[in-house]
This record gives C-alpha cells, sequence and structure tokens, in this order.
C-alpha cells in the first residue's frame, strides 16, 4: 500500500490589523469560511478540525481550543488544538495533513488564531521574565532574543 495523496484544496485569511473588533471566534469563522468557499466545499464537506492557537495566558482565555472550536467549524466534530511556540501556523497545516494521510479522514479543515492586541498587559511580558534580571533584563529583549540564542 503506497502513501495516500493529501492536498491543500482551499485558502482563507482575515485582514491583518493592530486591533481587530472582532473576538478570536469571529476572526475564526472568517476565515475557515473564506477557505471554504475558496475551494467550494461547506462544513458538510469536513470530517474534522485542527486548531492552531497561541497558549491560552496569550489571549487570557480558558481552554482556548473549546472556545474556538465551534468558530472554527469543529461543532459536533472531532477537533485537535495545538500550539508550538512561535510555529503554530507552521505546523497546523502539517498535522492536518498528517490526519488526513493517516487515512483517519479524507477532509480536514486546518485554521489558526491568534488575537493577543485585547489582552492586557500583553503576553510579551510573559517572556521578558525567563531572561537574567541583571544581565539581560535591562536590554529589554523580546522573542526575537529568544530564537537568536537558540540558533546559537
Amino acid at each position: 500500500m503506497g502513501m495516500r495523496k493529501v492536498a491543500v484544496v482551499g485558502a482563507g485569511m482575515t485582514k491583518f490589523m493592530r486591533r481587530a473588533q472582532e473576538t478570536g471566534k469571529e476572526l475564526s469563522w472568517q476565515a475557515a469560511r473564506m477557505a471554504l468557499e475558496s475551494c467550494e466545499m461547506t462544513l458538510d464537506d469536513i470530517q474534522a478540525v485542527c486548531l492552531g492557537t497561541a497558549p491560552d495566558a496569550f489571549d487570557s482565555i480558558h481552554l482556548k481550543g473549546e472556545y474556538l472550536s465551534d468558530g472554527a467549524g469543529a461543532w459536533g466534530k472531532p477537533y485537535m488544538r495545538s500550539y508550538v511556540g512561535g510555529g503554530t501556523g507552521v505546523f497546523a497545516p502539517i498535522q492536518g495533513w498528517y490526519h488526513v494521510a493517516s487515512g483517519l479522514f479524507d477532509a480536514v479543515l486546518v485554521v489558526c488564531e491568534e488575537k493577543m492586541s485585547s489582552f492586557y498587559p500583553h503576553a510579551q511580558g510573559a517572556f521578558l521574565t525567563i531572561f537574567d534580571h541583571t544581565t539581560e533584563r535591562p536590554l529589554k529583549p523580546n522573542l526575537l532574543w529568544i530564537f537568536a540564542m537558540e540558533m546559537n
């Protein structure tokens, strides 16, 4: 038995902006709807949803996957939520690919969402606590510093 062929057949993306008025759930549905419309599919054609989103604390919503699942099109469908620090948008489509390639599902909707603008204080503050308080914090490091340090 050979490898099962898998394809991305549609895509949707909401407008990126500093402070969107819509909730994360509404933004998820807008992107999901655009993706479905782009390939002339409906939620009835979808068997499962892979949902990629940042950790709960970043949006101050507990059980964020469950909160977003119906907005992402997973009402009454299996869904899997994932987050990979800084790489969620890359990992989620791979996760969807595995769901289809495994033969478990024929059509999977992949939705990624992150709306950190309404959270106060901003989640960036959490990253500042991982640096040394004497030698590094005065320099006000950010995620780019973390990634650069990981590369060396």
